[in-house]
């Protein structure tokens, strides 16, 4: 009896399902990288252990990667691509200042918070490495660039009137969302306060004259119980607090 042929359908649903599977086992090295590296630095991970962590072989490793130095650019790059993301917000953010001056702080903080060390770690083989130095640029620069363009919008909309050069509140607006961060590490019960400081601190720094009472400014009104959906005393108050002066 001839065999009978294989359907075409039948090795596109293989190539699918393998295709999956690579996809999966790509991404665990990936996360697994990225532990691995921020717990141990570049120069002390091993390829061994990454693959560990990620419960794959070592020859697994090499399917997807060629060498370390490629998988820690893989990591930047996603890093990259996520503190780039954190600039995203719904219109409705977008067009409030405080609500977007509180989003944007929020969202980068939270990467902060959980990529202080491996942010480090970017910064530091960005000296030696040419690739990643330019990721670093654009960890470092865009977040800056945006966050001058939002000064400029908003002081050309009249509502802000920066106390400082513009250009100096945006650089130092980097070391107040990790002032805060580190704070969070210490006393994440507290996370919507420092969120909501830092917020402040920039608000403040741009001389921005619109109303910003849905801020908190007290520390027990985080553990008192007046916090939102997120678990923010902020959201909590967003509901009756007047709006903040368009852009």
């Amino acid at each position: 009896m001839k065999p009978q042929p294989i359907r075409d359908v039948d090795w596109t649903a293989a190539r699918d399902i393998r295709r999956d599977l690579e996809s999966e086992t790509k991404s665990a090295l990936v996360a697994a990288a990225r532990r691995v590296f921020s717990a141990k630095g570049f120069d002390a991970a091993t390829i061994g252990e990454i693959a560990a962590a990620a419960d794959v072989s070592r020859p697994t490793f090499y399917v997807y990667c060629a060498t370390k130095s490629e998988m820690f650019r893989i990591v930047a790059s996603r890093l990259r691509d996520e503190l780039l993301e954190a600039h995203h917000h719904p219109r409705e953010v977008a067009d409030d200042p405080v609500l977007l001056s509180r989003a944007s702080v929020e969202a980068f903080i939270d990467l902060f918070v959980e990529n202080i060390e491996l942010m480090d770690e970017v910064a530091k083989q960005a000296l030696s490495d040419p690739v990643i130095a330019e990721l670093n640029d654009d960890i470092v620069g865009k977040p800056y660039r945006r966050t001058y363009r939002h000064i400029m919008r908003l002081h050309e909309a009249g509502v802000a009137n920066p106390l400082v050069e513009e250009h100096y509140v945006a650089r130092l607006m980097r070391t107040v969302n990790l002032a805060a961060a580190a704070e969070i590490r210490t006393r994440p019960e507290l996370r919507g306060f420092y969120i909501d400081q830092a917020t402040l601190a920039y608000l403040a720094m741009i001389g921005y004259s619109g109303d910003t009472s849905m801020l908190s400014i007290d520390p027990d009104a985080e553990r008192s119980g007046e916090e939102g959906g997120d678990g923010t005393a902020a959201e909590a108050r967003a509901d009756s607090a007047p709006p903040a002066p368009a852009e």
